[in-house]
């Protein structure tokens, strides 16, 4: 009987420690969290301004094959939708998750335009498959290799096994990495 009178004061006091070492690393944890945070928004700001004057290139060639029927229309069309989200999120303020998701997507589709136009044979030698290979040859934005350094701190501190629940209760979500991977 002494050994159940021990466990009923005992299961209580461990529940509490529990709870009280759960509130110590929520607590403990914010302001980390909030800093790398804003330093993947701060990296953000400055990225989406060099992907804007990007994805205007990306807009020119796109509407110079605008008129070629068939795969590279399709493209184009896809790049329309793609490039109308883009614009939508930027200007209503959504998400750096979402307007990152955004941007990959059009860079995917951007990859995709400037593979199908140096396969087109009714492009060969022609002005428009110059327009789509200025966007193919425009190099990653600068900033982008200071985003990328953003998100992977911001992704370890949010992921380390101490904070992974903080950053949930917090609404620290995670936050995709922009794909700068080469047009070309």
């Amino acid at each position: 009987m002494r050994f159940l009178r021990l466990l009923r004061i005992f299961i209580p006091l461990l529940v509490v420690a529990a709870l009280v070492a759960g509130v110590i690393v929520v607590l403990s944890s914010r302001s980390e969290l909030q800093s790398s945070r804003r330093q993947v928004n701060e990296a953000w700001s400055v990225l989406e301004g060099q992907l804007d004057t990007r994805f205007d290139k990306l807009k020119a060639g796109s509407d110079a094959v605008r008129s070629i029927p068939g795969p590279l229309h399709r493209i184009v069309v896809q790049l329309d939708s793609a490039e109308r989200k883009w614009r939508d999120l930027r200007t209503n303020g959504g998400s750096v998750a979402a307007q990152v998701t955004a941007a990959n997507n059009l860079e995917a589709l951007g990859r995709r335009l400037v593979q199908a136009a140096r396969a087109a044979h009714r492009l060969r030698d022609k002005p428009a498959l110059d327009t789509v290979n200025a966007f193919g040859a425009d190099p990653a934005p600068r900033a982008a290799a200071v985003f990328q350094s953003a998100v992977s701190r911001y992704e370890r501190e949010r992921n380390r096994p101490a904070r992974r629940l903080a950053a949930d209760i917090l609404g620290y979500k995670s936050v995709p990495s922009y794909d700068a991977s080469a047009s070309a």
